[in-house]
């Protein structure tokens, strides 16, 4: 036995029910329901996003603040400040060791290892 989604309602009832708003919708739906339901969510989530674009260009105009131009003469000042790049010295540099400190020294062999010389 299963109950039906359908509720009981007197001759009446029926008919006063049938007159409401929900009444009305309800039976416009079973007839169109693309019309009724799915052309109202559709527009809700189009009208959604223009409504929602306004708060995420928020965070485009910040990134843009952020962003400055720089004059020629900002560009002449930063190229005249920078020193000269050696990829050697920055190697050194960065592991704390001068030119003066460090000396290439061959490392031994193993008895049975090769030399790999071509």
């Amino acid at each position: 036995m299963s109950f039906s989604g359908k509720k009981f309602r007197s001759r009446r009832q029926q008919l006063v029910y049938e007159a409401s708003l929900a009444g009305r919708y309800k039976k416009a739906l079973s007839k169109h329901p693309f019309l009724f339901f799915g052309l109202p969510f559709c527009a809700t989530i189009v009208l959604g996003s223009f409504w929602l674009s306004s708060f995420t260009a928020i965070k485009y105009e910040q990134g843009d603040r952020k962003v400055q131009e720089i004059n020629e003469e900002d560009i002449l000042k930063i190229r005249k400040n920078q020193r000269e790049f050696d990829i050697k010295e920055e190697y050194y540099r960065l592991q704390g060791l001068s030119e003066e400190d460090w000396e290439p020294v061959r490392v031994a062999r193993l008895k049975d290892e090769s030399e790999n010389v071509w």
